[in-house]
């Protein structure tokens, strides 16, 4: 990824568009950041970390401060960022969140964040992505990079990198894994674990199983058998062995079962025989007796097949009777209905007499009601002229007000515009000065953030001076101390070796007494001994030497510990001065000489020309705000004027218009007064009078209206009525006629079924259903008759030879036999379940000692392995931290090749080995090795430039390594913020020259710095200047 041009607004410290074009370096692929402190160096990174992922570069930064405060309301904050990758352009466009005023109404509404991504190609831009997950996505895609792996990579943020040296070795893991991914060998060492958990898990609830199956053995009363902790296979030989005798036991008693079933079916044939026979005899008695029964009930049989006989004849002259009295019925009412026809007659004619009467005087008031209408009429057009004439008046005098409200607003408009131009003279004269005081009103305000910085950091000085002071002292009294503890292990080891030469001196004198000419020596074997040893002044004992060992060790160690305080010491006074150096360089022109008594007297003065700055900016600022206030004042009082001079010229045209509108009213009010006169000019008199006329001619109208709908009704009712009456009279005449005809016929019909009168006929009348059911008995009657005698016949003959049988003794032996086969049933059914059980219990235990033997099997590798991945070993080492081990490795091996060439190859990076304490997990932390010293000792221990140039070289290790395991990666932009001011001059130098080996691939390099050196070092400088309405930046070329 190389940049080209990145583009800002309303981002940060910076409120105007700002564009910044890296193609214009050309050649020059190592540029500085440069500008006062807050100006907005960080903020490039950031507008460009955001432009990819939506995020800032450090860790320290949010998206909701990404807003500039010197943004107007209208203004939007947006970066649009353009870079090359692969040979395709990628554009990206992207807006945080950010609140704006409403469009319509008042208050602030808040706009979502937005991401545009467009691609170039063969000069053809297109759009690829709108959304902001999507561009998101799209860019990790393209890029290679997460949002983590990019700022650790392509941009190093202030202590960003120094975390990597100064946290934990827990920490450490955490950064690594973030940038390397490694959480899948974390997850796949949980996995293990809950796995192990599971089978173990699994083996228990089989060994609960099998000793549910081993409950629900059958051993039998019979079986002596006795489980006391017996293994399960054992268990299972013996169910085999129990299961045989069980096969046998049960086909001795099945064969006992079959000789009770075969007697047992034999006596239930004999018992159901005999009940059958048994059955036979009861039921020739039970029919004997209900023929006898039926004989007794002929006599009364004959009675009630005569009675039905008349019945029936009864029912056949019914249908005439009813014809008869049907007619009969009509005839009544025909004659109550023409008498009631009748009486309406009468009453309509006497009604329609009267009605008659009143409509003939009514028709002759015609005349009188004409004119009530017309009176009506007249009163009705008079009230609506009034109406029409006091609307005019109303009008009139509502437009002759309206006149002279217009002209008193006029007046009072044109005062107030008089007094606002006079107002706006004099706020002109206030503002001149605004722009003057605001520029010295932000001068000041930097001096005082120098001075503030300038305070802070002579403090400090101070502070570090103090320390120093006291560090040298502690180091001369510590020198004076090693020193002697220097001598005194010398000492201490001469004392040991000389006595330990008296020893050998002794012993050898030993060994000369058993020296013999021509016999060889037992030390050096040769037979000539020409200088044996002589017997020595004095011999140290063997405790004593021990204890001048002891002595000598002690020291050795003591001093040994000394030797490694005494470079502690040494590296942090030397830390301290270069610390204390640095701070007095930058202020070398305000202190003058490095002692207590000039950086005191600095201090004083700074702090007094702040106090004197602070007091004036204040004066200013309060300034500033005045005429700030006057300036938009005079803008509101400009905005008024136009708006007066609006409403001025409004209203003199609202006068005009509403005196025309007078005149032409007065004029039809004049002519209405010379036309028109009114009874009444009072509207509700005039209205009474209007409302009086109209009842009166309504009244009569509906009297006459109502007498005529009346006479026509009646007229027509009347006539209704003789007709009416008229066919009543005809209609009677024919129900006499019909009733006698068919009364004839009813005796007629008597007469043909041989009843003698009518009351011998009524006797005789059966309902229908009393007709059916004396037939149904009489049929029933006969039916039960025929069918005894037919079964009576049949019996006879069955039972002719057959005598009846003994019931009770034959059931009787045949429950004792069902008994005794139930009994023998339930015995072979026990057995058979009992075996049944056993089987299944056997082949189930068979299957769980195979499944628990492959879960065993299992466990016991998944165990081992989980213990090895979590790192329960003897290197206290994990899966996933011997992954990130491995990776550590490659990006010390790449670091040590730029720290061996910024440290003039002293130092180098090493992974220790050691075992963490107590339990804690090893492998990742960091050793430096001291080739001046020969030691290795904790990275921790580094001063601030040197721990600069380790961060700086791991940083750069990190790059190539990520670079080298994310195939297609392609980095060829990289920024550092900060950190060259704790370097001297030569370790200065030394990281240039490293830096400037990294162009070598047409790679492109950003330093953000304040140190004068690297702007002498470095020709193309991003230059930032900050100002009143925010920061601005530029290239700049020496």
């Amino acid at each position: 990824m190389r940049a080209i041009t990145l583009t800002i607004q309303a981002f940060g410290p910076y409120r105007d568009k700002q564009r910044i074009d890296f193609s214009s370096l050309g050649e020059e692929a190592i540029f500085l950041i440069t500008g006062p402190t807050g100006a907005g160096k960080t903020t490039i990174f950031d507008a460009m970390c955001f432009a990819l992922y939506g995020r800032a570069s450090g860790s320290d930064r949010d998206q909701d401060s990404m807003r500039s405060h010197f943004a107007q309301e209208g203004e939007s904050t947006y970066v649009e960022f353009l870079f090359e990758l692969r040979g395709k352009l990628y554009r990206i466009v992207r807006m945080p969140k950010q609140m704006r005023r409403k469009e319509r109404g008042e208050g602030w509404k808040e706009e979502p964040a937005r991401a545009e991504l467009y691609i170039t190609h063969l000069d053809n831009e297109k759009l690829m992505a709108t959304k902001v997950k999507e561009v998101n996505d799209y860019i990790e895609e393209v890029m290679g990079l997460d949002y983590d792996q990019f700022r650790k990579m392509i941009m190093i943020p202030q202590g960003e990198f120094r975390k990597l040296i100064s946290e934990n070795s827990k920490e450490r893991e955490d950064i690594l894994q973030k940038i390397f991914k490694t959480q899948f060998y974390s997850e796949l060492t949980d996995y293990l674990k809950d796995q192990s958990k599971t089978l173990e898990k699994e083996i228990e609830q089989f060994q609960w199983k099998i000793e549910q199956e081993v409950g629900k053995i059958h051993w039998g009363t019979e079986a002596e058998v006795t489980l006391e902790q017996e293994e399960p296979q054992k268990i299972i030989d013996l169910l085999g062995k129990r299961m045989e005798n069980q096969n046998s036991l049960i086909k001795q008693e099945q064969r006992q079962l079959e000789l009770l079933s075969s007697s047992t079916d034999k006596l239930q044939t004999q018992f159901h025989e005999a009940r059958h026979l048994h059955e036979q005899f009861t039921e020739q008695q039970k029919l004997l007796e209900e023929k006898k029964l039926l004989q007794s009930q002929e006599s009364s049989m004959s009675a009630l097949q005569e009675e039905l006989k008349w019945a029936r004849q009864a029912d056949e002259v019914k249908g005439f009777e009813q014809q008869w009295k049907d007619r009969e019925e009509e005839r009544k009412k025909a004659e109550i209905d023409q008498e009631a026809k009748a009486q309406h007659r009468i009453r309509t004619e006497a009604e329609f007499s009267n009605i008659e009467k009143e409509h003939k005087e009514l028709e002759e008031k015609e005349k009188k009601r004409q004119d009530l209408k017309k009176e009506w009429e007249q009163k009705e057009e008079e009230r609506n002229k009034l109406t029409h004439f006091l609307k005019i008046e109303s009008q009139l005098t509502e437009m002759t007000q309206k006149l002279t409200r217009s002209k008193e607003q006029v007046t009072a408009l044109e005062q107030e515009l008089k007094r606002l131009k006079s107002e706006r003279h004099q706020l002109k004269e206030i503002s001149k000065d605004e722009r003057k005081v605001t520029s010295q009103m932000y001068e000041v305000k930097n001096e005082v953030v120098h001075l503030t910085k300038q305070v802070k950091d002579l403090k400090r000085l101070a502070k570090e001076w103090d320390v120093l002071k006291e560090m040298r002292a502690s180091y001369q009294q510590f020198m004076k101390d090693f020193r002697q503890m220097e001598k005194e292990q010398k000492n201490a080891k001469s004392y040991y070796e000389a006595a330990l030469e008296e020893i050998r001196e002794h012993h050898a004198y030993t060994l000369s007494f058993q020296l013999e000419n021509g016999a060889p020596c037992p030390v050096c074997g040769n037979s000539h001994h020409p200088a044996p040893a002589v017997q020595p002044a004095q011999v140290v004992s063997q405790t004593r030497l021990e204890q001048l060992k002891q002595e000598a060790d002690e020291k050795q160690k003591s001093f040994q510990q000394m030797q490694d305080e005494a470079v502690q010491v040494k590296s942090k006074g030397e830390t301290q001065r270069q610390l204390t150096d640095t701070l007095f360089e930058e202020y070398k022109k305000v202190v003058g000489a490095m002692d207590e008594a000039s950086i005191q007297s600095a201090l004083k003065q700074s702090e007094q020309s702040l106090n004197t700055k602070r007091k004036l900016s204040e004066d200013l600022a309060r300034q500033a705000e005045e005429m700030e206030q006057s300036v938009k004042k005079l803008e509101n009082i400009e905005q008024r004027e136009e708006e007066l001079n609006s409403k001025i010229e409004k209203a003199q045209q609202e006068w005009h218009t509403s005196y025309q509108e007078q005149t032409r009213l007065q004029t039809q009010k004049e002519s209405f007064q010379e036309n028109y006169s009114f009874e009444t000019t009072n509207p509700q008199k005039l209205k009474q009078l209007t409302e009086k006329a109209e009842d009166s001619y309504k009244e009569e109208l509906k009297k006459w209206e109502n007498v005529q709908k009346r006479y026509s009704k009646l007229r027509d009712q009347l006539q209704q009525a003789k007709v009416a009456e008229e066919e009543g009279i005809k209609y009677v005449k024919q129900a006499q006629e019909a009733e006698e005809i068919r009364k004839e016929k009813f005796n007629q019909t008597l007469v043909q079924f041989q009843f003698s009168n009518v009351e011998s006929y009524q006797n005789s009348l059966l309902s229908k259903e009393s007709i059916e059911e004396k037939q149904e008995k009489i049929d029933q009657y006969k039916q039960q008759k025929a069918i005894i005698q037919e079964r009576l016949h049949s019996l006879n003959e069955k039972l002719a030879d057959q005598q009846k049988p003994d019931l009770e003794a034959l059931h009787t032996k045949w429950e004792e036999e069902k008994q005794k086969l139930t009994k023998q049933q339930q015995i072979v059914n026990e057995l058979e379940m009992a075996l049944s059980q056993n089987k299944q219990v056997y082949a189930t235990m068979e299957t769980l000692l195979s499944e628990q033997g492959d879960l065993a099997q299992a466990y016991y590798d998944i165990a081992e392995l989980a213990q090895l991945s979590r790192g329960d070993n003897h290197l206290r080492l994990s899966l996933e931290r011997y992954v990130l081990a491995a990776f550590l490795d490659e990006i010390i091996v790449q670091a040590n090749i730029r720290l061996d060439q910024m440290t003039d190859h002293r130092y180098q990076l090493v992974r220790s080995d050691a075992l963490a304490k107590r339990g804690a997990q090893s492998g990742l932390d960091l050793e430096v090795i001291d080739h001046h010293t020969g030691q290795k000792r904790s990275v921790r221990t580094l001063s601030g430039g040197e721990g600069f140039k380790a961060s700086l070289s791991l940083a750069l290790g990190m790059a190539d390594v990520v670079q080298s395991h994310a195939g297609g990666v392609q980095l060829d932009t990289l920024f550092i913020d900060e950190g060259f001011g704790t370097l001297d001059e030569v370790s200065l130098e030394q990281a240039i020259d490293c830096l400037r080996s990294l162009q070598d691939g047409n790679r492109m390099l950003g330093i953000i710095s304040h140190v004068p050196q690297l702007k002498e070092e470095i020709p193309a400088k991003l230059q930032i200047q900050t100002g009143p309405a925010g920061s601005s930046v530029e290239f700049v070329f020496q």
